[in-house]
């Protein structure tokens, strides 16, 4: 896989770890992975933006989040839910049925578990309100 080994080669002390999904239903997702085995990480398939597109939710002592990347630009695109504009949906989304879903999905779950963040990529409130790794 030359992009994973040029990620290597640059890299040389990280340690890249190959994952594929088990068929375990996680929060609605048919299929998941469990990075730890502890459900603290959890990666799930999120197809529609881009092949190979995941969410990956976080659990923390005290807090949850949903690392959702591009399925929508800003938090409301989940609590209206609501999809991007029409020309950047054609020019940056694979497959525009399955961001849908993927954005039904999402909306649903903050619906049902409000206490999980969802963190869209390009949205800097959901990231103010996390914790900090270093002061």
């Amino acid at each position: 896989d030359l992009p994973m080994a040029a990620i290597a080669h640059s890299m040389p002390n990280l340690t890249l770890r190959p994952y594929a999904f088990a068929d375990t239903p996680y929060l609605g997702y048919a299929r998941s992975f469990d990075v730890w085995g502890d459900g603290s990480i959890v990666i799930v398939p999120a197809p529609g933006h881009t092949p190979g597109s995941v969410v990956i939710f976080v659990s923390l002592p005290g807090a949850r989040y949903a690392f959702i990347g591009d399925i929508v630009w800003q938090s409301e695109g989940i609590e209206r839910p609501a999809e991007r504009p029409w020309i950047s949906r054609h020019l940056v989304d694979s497959d525009g049925d399955q961001v849908r879903a993927q954005i039904e999905h999402l909306a649903a779950l903050h619906q049902r578990f409000p206490q999980i963040v969802m963190v869209p990529a390009h949205d800097a409130r959901p990231t103010a309100t996390m914790p900090r790794l270093m002061p």
